[in-house]
């Protein structure tokens, strides 16, 4: 199957579950996939939404657990995008049980979802477990989970589960390197930050900032900023912090506007 990566999460392509010279596609499911994802990709998260839900009732025509999964995911997904943490997690939850009903596996992906809903919705101990459910078989899901369980655990005060999430984000290069290093150029700032390293914490956390922006992940962005502002603050330099949060604000207001 197919992965990309979209706005720092995974997003799965609409490549359907039969395959053979005798077996026909689904257009009508195809084409719902490939639309969602190309509305994702160009941040019109409420045209995605239309299209995955389409995607999700035909996959229920088609008795098809696979496509069932992928585009309960993507929905999941597409909702978290847009801010709905509690409507993903209830896309979740019905996907995990229209894929229990037929007897299919649920897949890590929607554990990796899950933990990014519930830590958006501030259930940092839950978030936490979700990511721990996840294993490193998929390098990409794995490192997914590692940036979440790590800062969940810096959200419940947590060093050692931060510094164990990093250690789990490797340095070497790959098809995901920029998210990698954006990733841990976070998790090092947070970690700087509790180990009374502000210069370190703020060096880190703009260069997270600057690879959010490349990644066009805006919200993580921001929230790059402000872990460099608070450095700043620490590190005694009042008007660089007021500077970051005034940036971040300002990002999240254009934000708010444009998905209003």
């Amino acid at each position: 199957m197919k992965r990309s990566l979209i706005l720092a999460v995974l997003l799965l392509a609409g490549c359907g579950s039969a395959t053979g010279p005798d077996v026909k596609s689904d257009t009508v499911y195809g084409n719902a996939m490939d639309a969602g994802r190309s509305a994702f990709e160009l941040a019109h998260a409420d045209q995605a939404q239309t299209q995955y839900e389409a995607a999700y009732k035909r996959a229920l025509l088609r008795d098809d657990a696979p496509d069932l999964a992928d585009a309960g995911y993507n929905l999941a997904v597409t909702l978290l995008a847009r801010n709905e943490g509690q409507k993903a997690l209830d896309t979740i939850n019905q996907t995990r049980s229209d894929l229990a009903l037929r007897g299919h596996r649920e897949t890590e992906a929607l554990s990796v979802v899950q933990s990014a809903a519930l830590y958006r919705l501030g259930r940092y101990d839950e978030a936490l477990n979700a990511a721990r459910t996840v294993s490193l078989q998929d390098v990409n899901l794995g490192e997914r989970a590692a940036y979440l369980a790590g800062i969940s655990g810096d959200a419940l005060g947590r060093a050692d589960v931060l510094a164990a999430a990093l250690s789990h984000i490797p340095m070497e290069k790959g098809a995901s390197s920029t998210l990698w290093r954006a990733d841990r150029a976070e998790l090092s700032a947070r970690l700087a930050l509790r180990q009374g390293q502000a210069r370190t914490a703020r060096q880190e956390a703009l260069q997270a900032a600057d690879l959010r922006r490349n990644l066009l992940d805006y919200r993580d962005m921001a929230q790059a900023l402000d872990i460099a502002a608070i450095a700043a603050s620490r590190a005694g330099d009042v008007a660089g912090a007021q500077a970051l949060t005034q940036r971040a604000a300002q990002s999240r207001t254009q934000d708010q506007a444009e998905h209003s």
